[in-house]
């Protein structure tokens, strides 16, 4: 009886220690920060190269000082997809499975990776991990590599956005974010000179950050690759939609229950989202966003220089981070590191 009632204690002490401390995220697979003469991998899980000219981005991560190795079937076209499903996949498995390549980069968006998911080999990617880099339709890649592989992807610049143009935000919190040095003194996310984060509601939140496109994380509700929202803060980014369409996606992340789970949202660049101000039949897109989150009850930030656009800042994922909403000094901070 009195080992029965040590066994009890040691159970009510357990419990205690979960009620009355943080929650305990265990880490993720990590890939390694690049260093000068490591290999960067270029490959096209959605739409194809159609008539781009990608010289300048691939002698721009060369003069890096990385490797650049192309993906055997980068510049195979069908219809809008950059190849067949079975030829984009082997391509990304391949890669994740080549030691020679130390990241992997996206050649664009468009669409078609969520076609791929289920061709990708999760085993085998979890024995390789390595950064993932991409937006827009890479989200449905993110999210399967998260859920299935428990992977760190980042949300960042892609081949598309690199060019000879200079030297921009954009392309410096690629190249630091490469290295594992785009963070701030304090390991906050570095924001382009002169802007600040704007609080849409008040609060403070602690969990691990996912997210990416809207309409693309909408679409995968009730899929097996649904982002699961529990002990999680949720980025979102769109380009190109309505108030309406913002409405649907976000009332599907609801029903789905992904925004009823998350503990904090962050709202990217929402670029030509229209419209900006209420009018007398819409809503304005913050309007829409604010009623879901009024619901959810969790601290919101935007204007966050993330997503589609000329500005577009390094976002590892998977990764823990505290949302700091306070008006006078609204912060992202990363309590981990993105790479081993």
């Amino acid at each position: 009886m009195k080992n029965y009632f040590k066994y009890f204690l040691s159970i009510c002490f357990i419990i205690s220690l979960c009620l009355h401390s943080e929650f305990v995220f265990a880490e993720s697979l990590k890939g390694n920060a690049l260093k000068q003469g490591d290999c960067i991998g270029i490959v096209a899980p959605a739409s194809g190269i159609e008539d781009m000219n990608i010289d300048d981005a691939t002698n721009k991560l060369q003069n890096w000082g990385y490797k650049v190795k192309l993906s055997p079937n980068l510049y195979q076209q069908s219809g809008y997809l950059a190849g067949s499903d079975q030829m984009r996949a082997e391509d990304l498995n391949n890669f994740f499975a080549d030691d020679e390549v130390d990241a992997i980069l996206c050649l664009r968006g468009g669409y078609g990776s969520g076609r791929i998911l289920d061709l990708l080999n999760y085993e085998m990617i979890k024995q390789h991990p390595k950064m993932v880099i991409g937006y827009s339709d890479i989200t449905a890649l993110h999210m399967a590599l998260i859920k299935k592989a428990d992977l760190v992807p980042v949300h960042g610049a892609m081949v598309i956005d690199i060019n000879d143009n200079g030297y921009n935000y954009t392309d410096n919190q690629l190249k630091l974010g490469l290295a594992n040095e785009s963070l701030g003194m304090n390991n906050e996310f570095v924001l382009p000179s002169n802007h600040k984060l704007k609080v849409l509601k008040e609060g403070y939140a602690k969990g691990k950050i996912i997210g990416g496109n809207l309409s693309v994380l909408a679409s995968l509700s009730g899929s097996e690759y649904q982002p699961n929202g529990e002990n999680c803060i949720l980025f979102i980014e769109e380009v190109g939609e309505d108030s309406y369409v913002i409405d649907r996606c976000f009332q599907q992340l609801w029903q789905s229950g992904v925004l009823k789970q998350v503990k904090g949202l962050i709202i990217g660049n929402m670029r030509r989202c229209e419209p900006t101000e209420p009018t007398q039949f819409d809503y304005s897109v913050m309007q829409v966003i604010k009623q879901y989150t009024d619901k959810a009850n969790i601290p919101v930030v935007y204007d966050m220089p993330v997503g589609h656009g000329a500005i577009n800042g390094f976002l590892p994922l998977n990764v823990e981070i505290t949302l700091d909403a306070n008006t006078s000094n609204p912060q992202i901070i990363f309590n981990e590191s993105y790479v081993k």
